[in-house]
């Protein structure tokens, strides 16, 4: 339906655009485009009013959350926090203070709890914060921090979960392997 920018036009496209007033319409946008790249977009006139009519739906309004919501929100956040940080510390406790349970599996399932904990704590109560303030205020470095955090812990669980599904398979193939 479109051309793609073609590579030796892209710079004065890019020039163009730096200039140009960020709040201005979609069809303002799309003619400087096809001025600075001498292509068309074949999209009508309807075609971009819907589309205007869609990005002016999608704006958030920091306005739009009501009292309520919000207090609910905090609760909702502050018990599952509450119950997650006393939940994972008591897996950990246990597993580390009874030797019974010193074996693979739980070191593995204590490497779950940490991950938690740790998106507990470096994740949840600043994702709770942008909830409420319907922005980030907690500045560039943290937000990269919180994202990594989110994607690490998420990355840690699942090759958690991996590792204990193939040490289950371990176990049992070498329990059915010497029955035989």
């Amino acid at each position: 339906e479109f051309t793609a920018i073609s590579l030796p036009y892209f710079p004065q496209v890019t020039g163009v655009l730096g200039e140009f007033d960020h709040s201005s319409s979609l069809a303002n946008l799309m003619s400087i485009y096809q001025a600075a790249n001498r292509t068309a977009f074949n999209w009508t006139d309807s075609r971009i009013v819907e589309w205007e009519k869609f990005a002016e739906l999608a704006k958030y309004e920091p306005e739009s959350q009501k009292p309520t919501v919000k207090a609910l929100l905090i609760v909702a956040y502050s018990i599952i926090i509450i119950i997650s940080l006393f939940g994972n510390m008591l897996v950990c406790h246990v597993v580390i203070k009874n030797k019974r349970t010193h074996s693979a599996t739980s070191l593995f399932i204590v490497n779950l709890a940490v991950s938690d904990i740790m998106i507990t704590l470096l994740n949840t109560p600043f994702t709770l914060v942008r909830f409420v303030n319907s922005t980030w205020v907690f500045g560039k470095a943290m937000c990269h921090i919180s994202r990594f955090v989110q994607y690490c812990s998420l990355h840690v669980s699942t090759l958690t979960l991996t590792a204990i599904a193939l040490d289950r398979h371990q176990f049992y193939v070498s329990v059915f392997s010497r029955s035989l």
